[in-house]
């Protein structure tokens, strides 16, 4: 498994029950050229696509899912030139961030209702946990959305009730009438269910304790069924997601319950993932046979340590 895959899984799904560790956040250029970083592949065409062609097709859909490696800022400054033309071209989308928890929308709209709004009492509103997420990478989307009167939803569920989830049920955490809206309620299709407890473990350096899988299971897809939820209320203007790459995937993801709301079908979905030496044509970094994203843009990777040197479980 690559670090990219790692670091993603780690960020995303480590409960309460994992010793976090920090990652570094300095970005080098390659060491040798790679065949497809700074490309764009289209899954769907099975071809390369320029930039403005990308653009173009995210212009035509109500939503539009942006993945990344959290601490790749390459990824995190191409979004934000994407973002930048959708509103170019005529879009006033909402952004949802996962890097704001739900319980903070209130005060998070509250500060965006004041005579003049910045980044950082956006920031300070919506309680962003800088231990976890790096604010430079992500400011620089606040400020786009500020200056151009685009509204910065919560998406996330927070880490306190995704822990609650893996442990008493999404059922329980969420109430029974929130879990049914989600579309909890419908077991995921066995091979994506089988894909992201495959993932899961592989993300915990294949050391979890078994009888905890299940529980990380249900926490990633309430997460994601929430971020669904947030998309679906966020206005007639549609609205960008900034997420993981794997709360973005087609097969489990957002997308998965977006697709079970009326217009949730008309999404397109993009992966930014950081290329490897082993890997070298498109089709190695997705199943050709149901492709997880619609487009990936490929990238250098950003150099950090081994998540798995230190990772210790509490019953270890």
């Amino acid at each position: 498994m690559t670090n990219t895959t790692r670091c993603c899984m780690l960020l995303a799904l480590l409960l309460s029950a994992c010793t976090p560790h920090p990652l570094m956040m300095t970005a080098v250029p390659d060491p040798a050229p790679h065949p497809l970083s700074g490309r764009i592949w289209d899954t769907r065409t099975q071809r390369w696509v320029a930039t403005p062609e990308l653009e173009q097709h995210l212009n035509s859909v109500r939503f539009v899912l942006l993945g990344e490696v959290h601490d790749n800022p390459v990824h995190h400054r191409l979004r934000r030139d994407l973002i930048a033309a959708l509103i170019r071209d005529g879009r006033r989308p909402a952004i949802a961030m996962e890097q704001f928890d739900r319980e903070h929308q209130a005060a998070l709209q509250q500060a965006q209702r004041e005579p003049a709004p910045t980044p950082e009492s956006l920031k300070n509103a919506g309680r962003l946990d800088a231990t976890g997420w790096h604010w430079p990478f992500y400011e620089p989307i606040v400020r786009l959305a500020l200056d151009h009167r685009l509204t910065v939803h919560a998406a996330n569920l927070s880490r306190t009730d995704a822990f609650r989830v893996s442990t008493q049920g999404a059922a329980v955490v969420l109430g029974a009438a929130t879990f049914r809206a989600l579309k909890l309620d419908v077991p995921l299709p066995e091979a994506a269910r089988h894909s992201l407890e495959q993932i899961i473990k592989e993300g915990h350096c294949n050391q979890a304790p078994p009888e905890i899988l299940p529980g990380i299971v249900s926490a990633q897809r309430a997460r994601d069924a929430v971020m669904a939820g947030v998309l679906r209320g966020a206005g007639d203007g549609g609205a960008v997601l900034i997420a993981g790459n794997g709360h973005v995937r087609r097969d489990f993801g957002v997308p998965h319950y977006l697709a079970q709301y009326p217009q949730g079908r008309d999404a397109l979905v993009v992966a930014y993932l950081e290329v490897d030496a082993v890997r070298t044509a498109p089709a190695d970094y997705f199943n050709v046979a149901a492709p997880e994203y619609d487009y990936i843009v490929f990238t250098p990777q950003t150099p950090r340590p081994d998540p798995c040197k230190d990772i210790r479980f509490k019953d270890r």
